[in-house]
């Protein structure tokens, strides 16, 4: 009897320190799993920060790379812009050089008409005012104005008083009345010429002078004309300029609108990737650890009843041990004439 009692104590320690194993060994493996778990969710931390590194270093790259492009692209359009407006300056400068004889030449006919007219400044000139009036009164005529009418005059006048010369002095009446009408008849004769040889010389003198003037207005219009072309072609040289500027600047902005797009498309994946690692990571954490409980509990209700089974194997042994020595020596019969076969109520009924 008591090599039974021994066996069964000695089987109940032995599962209940099965089961104290089984639990630890349980718990280790669910601390095993959770450690491993929170691992995966650190590197996964690690991973995400790594991706979100290069996602920066990317739009960094690209940042950079447009702002590169823009600043070639407007370095060209400002050295385009400079050779064009160079080039203009250049042509319209040779025009200006170019007409520049003509401009000084009718600036200096148009000084000497104001002087022939008398409209000048320069008042102390000799021809000022000279041909002031294209009118030719008898007065003019009569204060010799006309060199060819005067010289006429006076040779006429010296051949009469050569005649008088070579008669002693004296001159017939007839002679003087000749030398009058003479001196009337040409007079009559050479206003109208005195007339016309001041309009043909007044006309000669003034002409080459208007001539130069309009040709020196002309030049100072093309010259005009050269600048105008000049401011033309450098407003269009800037207008293209600001063209070129502007489309780098927008071609820049869309490279850098799409950089950030896929700078924030990345990094949403990323974060995204890590959250759902790092929730899988914690979830398994927590099925490990509750799987370790159960684990844990599961082997200390099997040791527990393993020791139950073992208690009841005892008590039943105990008991068919002392059945057995009552009613050693008797029969089937003796064994059951004793039993009460009687239906009787339970007592809580």
């Amino acid at each position: 009897m008591a090599g039974i009692i021994t066996a069964g104590v000695i089987s109940a320690g032995a599962s209940l320190i099965g089961g104290a194993n089984s639990a630890r060994a349980a718990r280790d493996a669910a601390n095993t799993q959770a450690e491993s778990a929170r691992e995966s969710g650190q590197l996964s931390y690690q991973i995400s920060q790594q991706q979100l590194a290069a996602q920066k270093e990317a739009l960094d790259k690209q940042i950079l790379a447009a702002g590169a492009t823009v600043d070639k692209q407007l370095l060209a359009q400002r050295d385009a812009l400079d050779q064009q407006m160079a080039f203009q300056a250049a042509r319209y400068e040779q025009a200006r050089a170019d007409f520049a004889p003509y401009r000084e030449s009718g600036v200096a006919a148009t000084n000497q008409l104001n002087t022939l007219l008398g409209i000048g400044g320069n008042t102390g000139a000799a021809d000022y005012g000279r041909f002031k009036t294209a009118d030719f009164t008898p007065a003019d005529f009569e204060t010799g104005k006309d060199p060819g009418y005067a010289f006429r005059i006076r040779e006429g006048l010296k051949a009469i008083d050569r005649q008088a010369a070579s008669r002693g002095g004296l001159i017939s009446g007839n002679a003087l009345k000749g030398a009058a009408s003479y001196s009337s008849d040409l007079a009559s004769q050479e206003y109208q010429n005195a007339f016309n040889r001041f309009q043909a010389i007044r006309g000669n003198t003034l002409s080459p002078f208007q001539n130069l003037s309009a040709q020196g207005l002309n030049a100072s219009a093309m010259t005009g004309s050269a600048g105008a072309q000049y401011g033309s072609a450098g407003g269009q040289a800037i207008s293209n300029a600001g063209q070129g500027a502007s489309g780098a600047y927008g071609a820049a902005g869309g490279a850098m609108n799409t950089a950030y797009g896929n700078y924030g498309q990345g990094t949403t994946g990323v974060l995204s990737a890590y959250g759902t690692n790092a929730t899988n990571a914690l979830t398994g954490a927590a099925n490990a650890n509750a799987s370790g409980i159960v684990g844990s509990a599961n082997a200390f209700n099997q040791s527990l009843s393993g020791v139950s089974n073992l208690a009841n194997t005892y008590y039943l042994n105990n008991l068919i041990n002392s059945r057995n020595t009552q009613t050693a020596g008797l029969t089937g019969s003796d064994l059951t004439s004793g039993i009460d076969y009687t239906y009787r109520p339970s007592a809580r009924a």
